[in-house]
């Protein structure tokens, strides 16, 4: 096989599957892995895909679409979801933000009573209705893409109230710039999210590891939890603890 056919099949790869290991690449195409090792670093090099430990994940300038995001990882966030929900108790007040690893929370919370929830995302809400002894549906411009409030007036909203837990979803995890997000909005009220809750935390499932978004959050608050389901590189969680946080593995 030519080197420029393994290289369309590695970015295809990547592709479909947002993050691939060097092991999988290596029996994918029946090379070395120093092979598939080279094969990455001359991609990234041409800024193709980003290099991380252990293999190779995509450069990505927005975030995928919720239709798309929804099907990446499904199992992954679920154990996530499963093992927060076990965190949670009955009669908790919660800031929920858009994505599929809250809503994946959404639904593991089926159980819990008398919850009180404040969520920018119309299917969360949905979703939370029958557990909530009060919903509240923060406001905002509508992104009909992720069919979620954002901007100003969401980030404003969520200014005025307090909860026990606030649970966001990271854009990107990876050692070098820790969490990152696709747009200024997003970072704004996710990072206002955090700040107003007793108890924080923040899921990034392995589908989230070396991805880097355009905008950088600011570092959250001391003690705030990075739940994830596999252990990424030692390099990030190093910086996780170096940043005042702490983490949870599920796998």
């Amino acid at each position: 096989m030519l080197a420029s056919e393994r290289h369309a099949i590695i970015l295809d790869q990547i592709q479909r599957k947002t993050t691939v290991s060097t092991r999988s690449l290596t029996e994918h195409l029946g090379v070395t892995r120093e092979t598939v090792r080279k094969d990455i670093e001359y991609l990234a090099e041409r800024v193709k895909l980003r290099q991380i430990r252990g293999g190779a994940t995509q450069i990505r300038t927005q975030e995928i679409p919720m239709a798309s995001r929804s099907h990446i990882n499904a199992s992954g966030k679920t154990r996530i979801a499963l093992a927060l929900a076990a965190q949670i108790p009955d009669g908790s007040s919660l800031f929920l933000d858009n994505g599929s690893s809250t809503f994946a929370l959404a639904q593991a919370l089926h159980a819990r009573k008398g919850l009180m929830v404040y969520t920018n995302d119309f299917a969360i809400a949905q979703q939370v209705a029958p557990n909530c002894r009060e919903l509240i549906m923060l406001g905002g411009k509508v992104d009909t893409q992720e069919m979620a409030t954002i901007g100003i007036e969401t980030t404003e909203q969520i200014g005025q109230y307090h909860v026990d837990f606030a649970v966001i979803s990271a854009g990107g995890l990876s050692a070098r710039t820790l969490l990152t997000d696709f747009s200024k909005e997003a970072v704004s009220f996710r990072t206002q999210m955090l700040l107003n809750g007793s108890t924080r935390f923040v899921i990034a499932d392995h589908a989230k590891f070396g991805v880097v978004g355009q905008m950088a959050m600011p570092t959250p608050p001391k003690g705030t939890c990075i739940i994830m389901d596999q252990r990424p590189d030692p390099e990030v969680l190093s910086a996780i603890t170096q940043n005042g946080m702490t983490f949870q593995i599920t796998d």
